[in-house]
């Protein structure tokens, strides 16, 4: 009778054949896939509720714009009884309620908007920005009338676009609102 031949393992060892034993390569493997496995679910879970940020986000910038498309509180307000602020008197553009914002302080403005978040609003008429005494409002100012929202540090950014008239004509409102 012969002698029974030895198997080593990945690691050196003596392996008999011995039924149910783990050896130390299956573990390191098992372990191995199991770490890969958390490490996934993590991930997936994580971007998932930061994608929840994203509706909640839109909805703040739909009412934003919606407040600048309204009279505000009180609908002939000023920079003393404001509310809250709107931008239009019958469903119009009203300058006087415009110079009112661009002469408020940006931090004062977001109160009375109700919002906590970073925003940009700029007029636009034929895809050329207007300047109506100055070309934007809001955390940002172009030094020129020149759309560049490229340079805003932003981990979620809306765009909401509205029309509305002034003068006689049809024009774009844009609001940005970012986290």
């Amino acid at each position: 009778m012969g002698k029974k031949q030895q198997r080593t393992s990945l690691f050196g060892f003596s392996i008999r054949n011995r039924k149910g034993q783990m050896w130390v390569s299956d573990f390191v493997i098992g372990l191995f896939i199991f770490m890969i496995g958390v490490v996934l679910v993590t991930r997936i879970i994580i971007s998932n509720v930061s994608n929840d940020e994203f509706p909640q986000l839109k909805s703040e910038a739909e009412t934003l714009s919606d407040y600048f498309l309204h009279e505000g509180v009180p609908h002939d307000w000023s920079n003393e009884t404001v509310v809250r602020i709107g931008l239009t008197t019958n469903h119009r553009l009203n300058d006087t309620k415009l110079q009112q914002l661009y002469n408020m302080s940006y931090d004062k403005t977001k109160f009375y908007l109700s919002t906590n978040k970073d925003y940009l609003l700029f007029f636009k008429y034929n895809n050329t920005l207007m300047n109506l005494s100055r070309c934007s409002y809001g955390a940002i100012n172009f030094s020129t009338c020149e759309v560049n929202v490229s340079s805003l540090e932003y981990d979620n950014l809306i765009r909401i676009s509205r029309l509305l008239p002034y003068n006689g004509s049809i024009i774009e409102m844009e609001v940005y609102l970012w986290t």
